[in-house]
Parts: C-alpha cells; structure tokens; sequence
C-alpha cells in the first residue's frame, strides 16, 4: 500500500536547481521513504511554431514549481492501458519528466541513474504508468521516467514538406541532457545513466545508442522487446503517409504544408491521425509502423543496420563503447494477436479456431519475408522454407507457429544480430541477453486472446515485475502469484546491479553470465532463473543465415554479397 505525505516532510521534499525550486512529496512504499518529483518540464511546449520541430530547452520559472501531482499525457487515442494511468490528461504541453529518489534526498549521495522511455508503438504511452520507486528503493538508484511527442505529433515526416520527423527522438535527447545538467541537485550521478526502454522504447533506447552526440549523457542501456536492427525500428511508409493526412486535413494544396499542419487545432489532427491508423491496422498483411522514426539525414544519417555493418563509423563506435542488455519474452508473437481478427474476417476465417496452414504460407509467410529484408521477394524457395519450419495440418497449431514466425522474423532475429554487433570482439564493453518467461498478471490484457493462445510470457509482461504496476494501482484487482516474489526481487536486483556496474551480478542473484557470440549465453528469467544458450538458435538461424543465402542467390544460384 502507497501512503502520500504532502505536509510533514514538506520542507525535506524540496531542491533547488538552476531553473527554479521544485517542491516533491514524499511516499512510503512498504515503509520506506521516496521523494518523488513529478511533471517537471524539460523543454518549452511544442505547440505553435514548435509543433513539429526539434524541443527547445525549458527556461525556468519563477518561484515555487509543484512537483506533487503528475501532469498530462502527450497527444494519443486511449488505450486499455488507461486504466493504469493516475490521469486521463492529455495536452502538447506534455515534455515533462518525474524523478524518484530512494530514502534520503542528499546532494553528495551521488547515485546512479536510470532513465525509462516507456512504449507503445510510438502512438501511445506516458511516463505517469511507470513508477519508478520500486527500482530506486531495491538498487538505491534515481529513476527518471520521461514523456515524448507520440504520433503525428512526435514523427510526421516528409523533407519535401518542409518536415525532417524524429521529434520525439530528440524529446528524449532533450531530456536526456537536462538529466545530465540537473540531477546532481537530486543526489544523482551525471556520469553513471543507464537509459533503457520497452518496445517502442526499446527502439527508441537502442537509435539514440546509435547518435554519437549522445556521448556522455549515458553510459548504459537495456533494450527490452525492440532493437536498432529490427524493423519496427523505422517507419517505412512516413512519406506517404504525411501525404495522406495533409491531404485528408486540406493542406496539401497548400503553398506550405509544414505551416498549414502547425495551424491544425491538435483534437482534429488527433483525429485525422486515429482515423488513418483505423484504416491501416485493417485486415492487411503489412507489417510496418503506424508511426515512428525516419532516416532524416539528421539524428539517422543510414538506416541503423548499414550504420553497423561500418566498424569505422561513428555510430558503430558508440554503440560498441555502452555496457548493454537487451531480451525479449518467451511469446512476443502476441503482438500479432491484435491485428488478426481485422485480417480473418477480411479473407474469411474464424480466427477463434486458428489460421488456415495455407494462408500461412501464401500470405503471412511471404509478408513477413517481406517485412524482414524490406522489400519485395517473391522467392518461391524463401517461402517453402517458411512453410516447411512454420507450417501445421491444423489451425489451432498453425496459429502459435504463425507467432513465432512473427517474433522470430521481427523480434528474436534482430536481437541475436544487435547483441553479435556488440559482442563481438567487444573489450570495452558488457553485453548480456535475457528472456522472460512469465505471464502478464493482469487478466484484462488478454483476455481477448482466443481459445488456442497458450498464455506465455506476452509482449510488455516484465514491466509488471519492473516498475510492480499491479502493486500500487489500488484500483485493479491483479492476482500475482507468490512464487514470483522471488524473480521480482531478482529482475530488480540485475537490473539496478547493471546500472550501477555495467555488471548484472552481484551475491544475492542468480549468475548471470555475459553473451558473446559463440556462446551466445542468456538469462532466463521465470519462477527459477536459469543459464542457457542459444536462445531458439535453430529458427534464429534460419532467418540470419539461410534464408539470406536464398534471397540473394541470382538466377544461376550465384550468391550475391553476403
């Protein structure tokens, strides 16, 4: 149970920083103190001739700002993750971030530090969901949960119109130098930030790993369920999309399309965005973003997979010098669960009794072929590789094999490629791997998923046992079984150890042994927490090294490149 402390310890709740006085609370959390900071903001509101432009550093205030209540939600469609959410807020004035400090406020406690990007595909999410004392009270660490532009608002992106995109990425830049500028009036430590990030987060964690300009704001990451080398990583289709939305809201045909879309009120653009992602995310088998980051000659100068396949370039050295962990959950397939009903009823089947093994392998198998080499196949070998290692006699069968193909294509693949990028030949640096294994705690969440799903460890399922969501949310009956208290401890245990070390050990855990890429050693973490190798390496393999082979062959069988 959370108890606030609003007047005694008032006072004590107090810090002074170059920008103004922020006035926090207090919260005991199992009888230990937390000062929390909330909606503090970091840059100037984006609305008005900021709308979609790089942030600008917030200037200050005058007197006394209130740090006690947590602020608005950036611009977003609501989602059942609103139930979570202290408030159902929301405004363009969202860059703000809230801090947790564990026990004492001290300025010579020098703690480490951990930023969270939270997720959500890039159109959804808030920092409010994620409290961070949990990790600040188990590691004696700051934690810093940090709001970015989301959408249209954060990613609408077009050179040609006069906008570059990638807002919401240098959102968290922003906040990633005000961290570094601010936090030592908060007992915290400039020099020891870990930045990690689930999903979009994840992605988002891993493209700024991957911006040499970011030296020195952080010096470690976890990437949970999302890496610089898969391909949710970049929006595809952003051209084409800022096209549509501009023409849907009557500024294409204008002589400025960037200030025509500035002058949109944000419940119409809001609006516009909602009404194409409905269209989108209808029954067709594209697997791209609905919005999200670009190749803007800026922040991305290539796309993250050539900016690492060039062992000279800056990025490569970046990313190669930052301690890293990055994983996933046993079932990250269950992202595709939201798009098959629309996709059933579009070509005729009952999704509730599985997928047909033949529309497997003439549409979803080469889709994701599609997806994973990003651009056309039609290769008739590629595809019987697919149908042959995915396909099942029958439907309820045929559905799990078509979410592993799902993870293992979008997400397993592009882990076992990044952490290879890291690793390998890597002394100055840490790289570890992960997989969790545990069901999400909250039934809600998937109770939508049909009769076959046989409830594995689904997309976002850590975060439970991260930031312990279910603990302090008073309002929603969550069971969680008592045999996880164990791995909870543990998570949050590796997890503040990393960001304190580089080094996820420590005498109270399990061993966690480091990846390199012969072993390729993981965690996993379940009820008991294990080593093992080669995370699904048969299947991995197919996709990193087989199938390659196949798509690059010319028409006399003669491998082209790698």
């Amino acid at each position: 149970m959370v108890v606030t402390l609003v007047t005694s310890g008032y006072e004590q709740a107090r810090v002074h920083t170059e920008l103004g006085d922020i006035q926090g609370l207090i919260e005991m959390i199992k009888g230990e103190a937390v000062y929390q900071f909330r909606d503090i903001p970091f840059a100037e509101p984006p609305i008005g001739s900021l709308r979609f432009k790089k942030p600008v550093a917030h200037r200050g205030w005058a007197g006394l700002l209130d740090g006690t209540r947590f602020g608005p939600s950036c611009m977003q469609q609501h989602s059942v993750l609103d139930r979570y959410v202290p408030n159902s807020n929301q405004s363009e004035d969202c860059l703000s971030l809230n801090i947790y400090v564990p026990r004492t406020l001290a300025l010579s406690a020098n703690r480490s530090v951990m930023v969270f990007v939270f997720g959500g595909g890039f159109v959804v999410g808030q920092a409010t969901l994620y409290d961070g004392s949990y990790l600040a009270l188990a590691g004696d660490t700051i934690v810093v949960t940090i709001n970015y532009r989301l959408g249209v608002f954060g990613f609408l992106a077009n050179p040609d119109l006069g906008l570059p995109g990638n807002y919401g990425l240098w959102d968290q830049r922003l906040a990633l130098e005000w961290v570094h500028a601010h936090i030592t009036r908060f007992g915290g430590n400039p020099n020891s930030v870990t930045l990690f990030g689930q999903s979009a987060g994840g992605f988002s964690v891993s493209l700024q790993s991957m911006y040499p300009q970011n030296k020195g704001l952080f010096h470690r990451v976890i990437a949970h369920s999302g890496v610089a080398e898969g391909h949710y990583a970049i929006w595809q289709s952003a051209y084409k999309y800022a096209t549509d939305i501009g023409r849907r809201l009557g500024c294409v045909s204008t002589s400025s399309y960037a200030e025509c879309m500035r002058n949109i009120p944000s419940d119409k653009l809001l609006q516009a965005q909602n009404t194409i992602i409905g269209e989108r995310s209808g029954g067709k088998l594209q697997f791209d973003l609905l919005v999200g980051p670009v190749v803007d000659g800026d922040f991305l100068h290539l796309p993250p997979k050539v900016l690492l396949q060039n062992k000279s370039s800056q990025s490569y050295r970046f990313f190669r010098s930052l301690d890293f962990i990055t994983g996933n959950v046993d079932t990250e397939g269950s992202i595709f669960l939201d798009s098959l009903p629309s996709i059933a009823k579009d070509n005729s089947f009952n999704i509730s009794i599985g997928i047909p093994p033949n529309f497997f392998c003439n549409d979803i198998g080469p889709a994701l072929l599609n997806a994973y080499f990003e651009k056309d196949i039609n290769s008739m070998p590629a595809e019987n590789i697919l149908c042959t290692l995915y396909g099942a006699t029958d439907r309820p069968r045929q559905a799990q094999l078509a979410l592993e193909a799902y993870a293992d294509s979008l997400y397993y693949t592009p882990t076992a490629k990044i952490l290879k990028d890291h690793s390998e030949g890597n002394n100055e640096s840490s790289s570890y791997q992960f997989v969790f294994k545990r069901p999400i705690p909250d039934p809600i969440l998937t109770q939508s998923y049909p009769p076959w799903w046989q409830n594995g460890s689904a997309h976002g399922a850590e975060l439970y046992y991260l930031f312990e969501v279910y603990d302090y949310q008073t309002n929603s009956s969550i069971n969680v079984p008592d045999n996880d208290a164990n791995l909870q401890r543990t998570i949050l245990k590796y997890w503040t150890n990393f960001a304190k070390t580089g080094n996820p050990n420590s005498d109270d855990v399990p061993v966690w042994e480091s990846y390199d890429a012969v072993n390729r050693k993981y965690c996993s973490l379940d009820t008991v927490t294990t080593q093992k190798k080669n995370l699904y390496g048969p299947r991995v393999n197919v996709w990193l090294n087989r199938l390659p082979r196949i798509v690059h062959m010319d028409s006399n069988g003669i491998i082209i490149g790698k």
